[in-house]
């Protein structure tokens, strides 16, 4: 069995969140242990037989796996064992160690992987040299291979779900009719521009077909709702799938678009956009020149050659990364004003803000909020009167750290503060953080943690 370094694993989950893990057969139950402790997961055990049939596992076995929980303050109601397929449900974290994809044909458990993984999940896999893990995985997802297995040992990877292409057809007629006689829409094939027109402001946001498509009721491009309610008009750039907009299709359409004269009809033009998006925001803010950039978390750029050290989307290497939008932190530099919000705890991002180091650029730092950075100032209320000030050129440091203050109060925040605290080592900020909070509010976290740091 392979060991699997718990620190290393987790950062490359790459989760904000991870509310649920399915330990299979019990492989890794350090893992589980560890998830449980950072964000409170509950614990699957799923009971297969080497041919992924479902099983009940020797009761000896079952109970030590429980009995080493409970003993590490895991709740008896964090605890499930998965014994029949109408007990499946979906899960964050699927984990397979000395089970399937080293010991066991990867392909027995088809039908589960089916069941229970969702969108934004995540699988953890001892993968054996030759096994045919790595095509098999690579119909899921992308792989990062944090140990690469070898004819002498087993490698570990871990698989991140990537959506399948959604039907072009459904989101055409959605966008004509948003679009109306007076915008436009456009397809690209791959990709697709739908023009809002409201007001003399000009919002482009980037977006991906299947969480617009999927994840939202309203099945609208990022940022609708708030940029109709300002009256600004809308350029919806949706990709359909995770391609970082990275195709020369959406280059000629950028062009297309500032040679026409189309961008010089507003007083204010804005590039908008989170991650993904924030990257094409950055990247394709220099087809309108003295534009403003206001963008979440994103990457500079995707080249290997450029950032070896950025592992999370290995998918999208085989994308082209050259040309005048490229780079992200060049091709903004004819930006006026690039208002650049990240976690400076999660290291990539803080790696790819490093690169913009252009005299208009703004950088925005957001501690222990995570790589979903816009997820969790929206839920904090934050994230439009951030973003307002941003596009208006209103936003300033007192501003910001004032609206900022919110996280104190954020559970992801605390969570991730006390969490913080423990990794350098030092308890008793975290006992203080538990405390706090246990002061405002009943949270079954921090009691676990501040009984853990008490018995340690």
């Amino acid at each position: 069995m392979i060991k699997v370094d718990i620190p290393t694993t987790i950062a490359a989950l790459d989760l904000d969140e991870v509310g649920s893990v399915a330990d299979i057969n019990g492989g890794s139950i350090d893992l589980a242990l560890a998830l449980h402790q950072r964000f409170a997961s509950k614990i699957y055990l799923i009971c297969l037989d080497a041919k992924g049939q479902f099983v009940d596992l020797p009761k000896k076995q079952v109970a030590a796996y429980q009995k080493k929980l409970i003993a590490a303050g895991v709740g008896k109601s964090d605890i499930n064992v998965v014994t029949k397929q109408h007990q499946l449900q979906s899960y964050d974290v699927l984990v397979s160690i000395d089970s399937f994809g080293s010991s066991n044909n990867i392909k027995s458990i088809t039908k589960l992987m089916d069941k229970v993984l969702h969108a934004q999940s995540r699988m953890v896999v001892e993968v054996r040299k030759g096994s045919g893990s790595y095509p098999f995985l690579g119909n899921y997802g992308g792989c990062n291979s944090l140990m690469i297995p070898t004819n002498d040992a087993n490698g570990l990877v871990v698989m991140s779900i990537e959506p399948k292409p959604e039907p072009a057809g459904e989101w055409s007629n959605i966008a004509k009719k948003l679009a109306g006689k007076d915008g436009f829409f456009t397809d690209c094939g791959e990709h697709s521009f739908l023009y809002i027109p409201r007001g003399e402001t000009l919002v482009v946001t980037f977006d991906n077909l299947d969480i617009a498509m999927t994840k939202r009721v309203e099945r609208r491009p990022w940022g609708f709702e708030f940029i109709e309610s300002e009256n600004w008009s809308m350029l919806g750039v949706m990709a359909n799938g995770w391609t970082w907009f990275r195709d020369g299709a959406v280059t000629d359409e950028f062009n297309r678009l500032r040679d026409c004269g189309f961008f010089d009809q507003f007083k204010r033009v804005v590039f908008y956009g989170a991650s993904m998006g924030g990257y094409g925001a950055a990247a394709y803010s220099g087809a309108a020149k003295g534009s403003t950039v206001f963008v979440i978390s994103p990457q500079s750029t995707l080249d290997k050659e450029i950032v070896p050290w950025e592992m999370r989307y290995k998918k999208v290497w085989s994308r082209d990364f050259s040309g005048e939008y490229g780079d992200a932190s060049i091709s903004s530099q004819s930006s006026e004003n690039v208002h650049l919000m990240y976690d400076p705890y999660v290291a990539p991002d803080a790696g790819h803000a490093a690169r913009f180091t252009g005299k208009n650029v703004t950088h925005w730092r957001c501690p222990l909020l995570g790589h979903r950075l816009g997820s969790s100032l929206q839920q904090m209320g934050i994230l439009q009167e951030i973003a307002r000030k941003s596009i208006l050129g209103e936003l300033d440091q007192l501003t910001f750290y004032k609206l900022l203050r919110k996280r104190h109060t954020f559970p992801r925040y605390q969570r991730e503060l006390a969490n913080l605290a423990l990794d350098r080592n030092r308890p008793e900020l975290a006992r203080r953080v538990c405390r706090f909070v246990l002061a405002q509010r009943k949270d079954r976290f921090f009691q676990k943690m501040l009984a853990r740091i008490a018995n340690d």
